[in-house]
C-alpha cells in the first residue's frame, strides 16, 4: 500500500548519505523525486515548501546520522 509521501521519503533515502556529508543537522524540503533546497531551521524549510509550492504534500525532514520516529498528522486532512 502506498502513502502520501512514499516518493518524498524513496528519494530522502536516496540521497541520504550525501545529505549526511553536506547538511547534517539541517532540514530538507523534498517534493516528489526532487530536493527543493536545504534549510537551517525546520520553520524556514516549511515557509519555503508554501511559497514555492503551494499548498500540497511535500516532506521537511531534519537530517541525522540516527532517527527518531515521529507521526504527525495534520488538521487539514479531515482526519
Amino acid at each position: 500500500m502506498t502513502t502520501l509521501l512514499d516518493a518524498e521519503l524513496e528519494t530522502y533515502e536516496k540521497n541520504r548519505e550525501s545529505l549526511l556529508g553536506s547538511a547534517e543537522g539541517k532540514f530538507v524540503l523534498i517534493k516528489g523525486g526532487q530536493i527543493v533546497g536545504v534549510y537551517e531551521s525546520e520553520m524556514d524549510a516549511i515557509t519555503q515548501g508554501y511559497r514555492q509550492l503551494g499548498h500540497v504534500a511535500f516532506l521537511v525532514k531534519q537530517v541525522l546520522k540516527v532517527e527518531t520516529p515521529l507521526n504527525l498528522m495534520s488538521g487539514l486532512l479531515g482526519v
